[in-house]
């Protein structure tokens, strides 16, 4: 039996966007332009003859930045939904693995680790890292598996915000704006699930 060897990751975009409220500058006749950071990601990864599967789901999340209440230009990020992890045993597995499921881990990560942005070219201050990640480590799964088989870990929208943290930036002009939502354009936030060995574990 080949050992299970199953490494997934997924990126989060984090958009520009008026949730709660709208990011207004002054202006006369000139329609707001709009541009949307998107990620796109793989498809699921499995091994044949490995013990089961791993799968993300974000599908209900979204990464929005807002004017932080009581300011108008001042950046604050509004998290809602959840991540899903699911572990789908194969259906030749060891019963403990198909009982307990596999230890498994997941960690926060960064795509671009000069992530940054400046909202003040007037001074000599060096431009701030647009996202910050607390508890950067890896984190246990403790699974909860259902009636089916399949085992399932949910990070929700208050637990995700635990780990990621937002610069605030004065975005005072549309000028500023833009060349933010450029910025964020150049960092992904990515989530990856591990059991914590590599294809060279199975070689």
């Amino acid at each position: 039996m080949k050992k299970l060897v199953l490494l997934m990751a997924m990126a989060l975009t984090v958009t520009v966007g008026g949730v709660y409220a709208t990011w207004t500058y002054t202006q006369n006749t000139d329609v707001a332009d709009e541009t949307i950071n998107m990620a796109m990601n793989l498809t699921d990864v499995a091994y044949s003859g490995s013990y089961g599967t791993y799968k993300i789901d974000r599908s209900s999340l979204t990464l929005k930045i807002d004017p932080k209440p009581g300011t108008t230009h001042t950046t604050a990020l509004l998290i809602e939904g959840n991540i899903v992890i699911t572990f789908t045993p194969n259906s030749v597995a060891p019963e403990t693995v198909k009982e307990e499921g596999v230890a498994s881990t997941f960690e926060f990560g960064l795509t671009n680790s000069n992530w940054t942005f400046d909202d003040d070219t007037t001074d000599e201050v060096a431009a701030k890292t647009i996202v910050t990640l607390e508890h950067a480590e890896k984190h246990d799964i403790a699974w909860t598996r259902g009636a089916d088989g399949v085992f399932t870990y949910t990070l929700s929208a208050d637990d995700i915000a635990e780990h990621i943290r937002l610069t605030e930036f004065n975005l005072d002009t549309k000028v500023k704006y833009d060349a933010f939502n450029t910025a964020l354009g150049q960092g992904q936030i990515t989530i990856t699930v591990s059991d914590g060995q590599t294809s060279a574990d199975s070689e």
